[in-house]
């Protein structure tokens, strides 16, 4: 990623050699520079707390602290972007620091999130050619592989694989090379730092300022989620944002074969196979499909059991929900509200695609980005369950369309790890109304201000989800070569 760039130099005393050469007034280098080490100190603040969970006071105020800085540091990137524009030392430092960040959260065990003991066990199953789709790990047929280092710690030791394969593959890649947790999370790690270079490949071909870099690769959850607690949507995202990508270089069947991978590390992508479908039917729905299919193959023989822990995952959890707790609010049954809520989602999704193939092939090209915003943004929202790793899926594209109201809600989804102080003192699971209001009051007020500000503009009517930089409706994506961004 940085050898794209041009690699870092270390014959001029490395930051500061590069900041001394850069000369750049505009960009305020100093600050920027200021700001990325107070949170690099944030950073080494949260990973000497140790255990996040008993101490997630600590940790909240640690993180808010660096959303704080990171905020600071965006507005001053962000209004300085033509400076950056023309300096690739002022870029490299930016992404020097990002890694600096992510190393940080890495050297430290995960504690927020127990997932990745779950990989670790069911990369060891896989490596041993056990079908983690037939074997929940409390099955006693596997009590010689219950060791007392990963087995403890597996969340619904009740359940089954719920992963799709590819991510089966990975883990006992990972497994293979190291068993251990800190390989297994330097493996997803390692996909977030693709996403950040595929990223800069992004804002290049559609000629946007280098600076928006920083909204994903300085962004503290973004950090948190996939440094530090080694989720497996790092992998996700990147093949995601590789498929739009090959998408809009007009690609014949990868585009459909990176959409297929991102599929199978969560089921999310699969909503956007229509809008890639604009192009070549056939051919791009039999490359997704046998893609699918190769992959399952291994696994068939778990038969039901397949798709048993996702079933029941789609049924009855919920946490951290929006407007799916609005919708129970009016007395329906949390089945019917989920239904309510994919309804609505699908309805989104067939106007969307309805509108989107009126549109010629270059105009496809230029609005697949912003169709994709839209649909992950709404997916989230009506989503009954809302993790706040889910929500590094909409980042990337605000890098693309910045977005005040979702750049804050970054940020305030993680006061849902609040849940975690009852948690830890009384073994009970509540929500607290209080922290949901703080988290969402602020967000929604943003969204719909914006909205109503590019209404009266008269932009556009029906906006959902406001540009932050210009006011556009999401329906109507902004040109991204305009002449003041060259």
């Amino acid at each position: 990623m940085i050898s794209m760039l041009g690699g870092v130099s270390t014959g001029h005393g490395g930051l500061i050699g590069i900041y001394r050469q850069t000369g750049l007034k505009g960009m305020r280098m100093g600050s920027v520079l200021a700001l990325g080490t107070g949170q690099l100190l944030c950073y080494l603040y949260v990973a000497s707390l140790g255990d996040l969970r008993i101490n997630i006071i600590a940790c909240e105020i640690g993180f808010f602290t660096n959303f704080l800085l990171y905020g600071t540091a965006l507005a001053l990137a962000l209004k300085n972007h033509h400076a950056l524009q023309k300096s690739k030392p002022a870029l490299l430092i930016i992404l020097y620091l990002a890694i600096c960040f992510r190393l940080c959260m890495w050297v430290s065990p995960p504690s927020l999130s127990d997932d990745i003991y779950r990989y670790l066990w069911e990369g060891k199953l896989v490596a041993a050619g056990i079908n983690p789709f037939v074997h929940a790990p409390s099955d006693p047929s596997l009590a010689h592989l219950q060791d007392s280092a990963v087995y403890p710690r597996i969340n619904h030791n009740e359940y089954p694989a719920i992963y799709p394969p590819l991510n089966q593959f990975i883990f006992a890649l990972s497994t293979i090379i190291s068993p251990t947790i800190s390989v297994m999370n330097m493996t997803f790690l390692l996909f977030d730092l693709l996403t950040m270079g595929l990223l800069i490949l992004i804002l290049r071909e559609r000629q946007l300022p280098l600076s928006r870099i920083i909204i994903y690769a300085w962004n503290p959850l973004v950090i948190m989620e996939f440094a530090g607690s080694g989720h497996l949507d790092s992998a996700g995202i990147f093949f995601l944002m590789l498929a739009l990508y090959l998408f809009t270089r007009k690609r014949s069947c990868s585009p459909a074969l990176a959409l297929a991978l991102s599929f199978l590390i969560k089921f999310i992508p699969l909503i956007f196979l229509p809008f890639l479908l604009a192009r070549r039917k056939l051919f791009t729905l039999f490359i997704f499909v046998a893609a699918a299919l190769i992959l399952y193959l291994p696994f068939v023989d778990a038969g039901k059991k397949l798709f048993e822990s996702l079933l029941a995952y789609s049924e009855h959890w919920v946490f951290n929900a929006s407007l799916y707790e609005l919708i129970l609010c009016s007395g329906l049954s949390p089945l019917t509200a989920r239904g309510i809520s994919a309804l609505a989602l699908l309805l989104l999704a067939i106007m969307l695609f309805v509108h989107y193939t009126q549109k010629n092939g270059d105009e496809q090209k230029e609005s697949i980005y912003y169709v994709g915003f839209v649909i992950m943004g709404c997916f989230l929202l009506l989503s009954p369950t809302l993790h706040p790793w889910y929500l590094c899926w909409v980042v990337p594209f605000l890098v693309i369309f910045p977005n005040r109201a979702w750049i804050y809600f970054t940020g305030s989804v993680f006061l849902s790890y609040m849940i975690l102080k009852g948690y830890v003192e009384t073994g009970v699971w509540q929500e607290n109304t209080a922290v949901k209001l703080v988290e969402y009051l602020p967000f929604y007020t943003l969204l719909l201000y914006d909205a109503a500000r590019s209404y009266r503009a008269r932009l556009s009517p029906g906006i959902l989800f406001p540009d932050g930089v210009t006011g556009r409706s999401l329906l109507q994506p902004r040109p991204s070569r305009t002449a003041h961004e060259q």
